[in-house]
């Protein structure tokens, strides 16, 4: 049904009307799913989050705020609480925004996407999912049912948002930087300085060569921003490595 009258799913709608300013023809029909509570599921066992798409980020922080300390933290810092209380997790991923606070979290942590149609379930990183800025590879038919993240233990991280202030701002840059000790390894990830969120595979293979003092430089040449509204690209490509420097001074020995 929903390919032959080209019919949106919408829970939140946050961005509605930024759509229509953009995009009139993209807003056409709606089939709304918030009351759905298959897809509110909210299962942590085993260090694995399993997180409903239908899930509001206020219902996360009242029910699951201590299994995943960084994305609690991202979420905190997102929009206001009335936006907070309706916004859901399938919709944020989906509307697929570069300056997406969650997203470099679920980069970062490899997160699996269940997609389900009348055709059956198929599960795709996230990073396979968003193509592009605001693009994604659903199919007309799909409904994004359910987040997976497998949460390493003891990790330490650093989170950062950076906006013109302190809440209800879209990011110049967002960053979040895991250090797994228990296997001597990182993960990084960089929002709003890209079509989609950069996860700097080659800088996390420089620390596993032992090649520390490389990788500022190398976060420098891996993202893509652009001069926009609200930054310049010099300025963000300065953060990149100012809070990259900033996660390994804090964890790493001798850097």
């Amino acid at each position: 049904m929903l390919n032959q009258t080209n019919a949106q799913p919408i829970a939140g709608g946050t961005d509605l009307l930024v759509q229509a300013r953009t995009n009139r023809n993209r807003l056409q029909a709606f089939v709304r799913i918030d009351h759905l509570t298959e897809l509110k599921t909210l299962e942590f066992s085993k260090n694995e989050l399993t997180i409903g798409a239908g899930v509001t980020f206020t219902e996360y922080l009242e029910k699951a705020s201590q299994f995943l300390l960084p994305l609690t933290e991202a979420i905190v810092l997102i929009a206001s609480p009335s936006i907070r209380n309706t916004a859901t997790f399938g919709g944020n991923i989906v509307n697929a925004s570069p300056a997406a606070d969650i997203l470099p979290i679920f980069y970062a942590l490899d997160a699996i996407l269940t997609l389900e149609s009348m055709r059956g379930v198929r599960q795709i990183p996230v990073s396979e999912f968003v193509t592009g800025a605001k693009k994604t590879s659903i199919r007309p038919d799909e409904l994004l049912t359910a987040i997976r993240l497998n949460i390493p233990q003891n990790y330490k991280y650093v989170y950062r948002k950076i906006g013109p202030r302190k809440a209800l701002s879209l990011s110049k840059v967002s960053f979040v930087g895991f250090y797994l000790p228990d296997t001597r390894e990182i993960r990084l990830a960089y929002g709003s300085v890209g079509p989609t969120v950069i996860r700097a595979y080659e800088a996390e293979q420089l620390f596993r060569e032992g090649r520390i003092p490389a990788i500022p430089d190398c976060i420098e040449r891996a993202v893509k921003p652009i001069t926009d509204q609200r930054s310049t690209a010099e300025y963000r490509r300065y953060l990149c490595r100012a809070l990259t420097q900033v996660f390994l001074s804090r964890y790493i020995k001798n850097f």
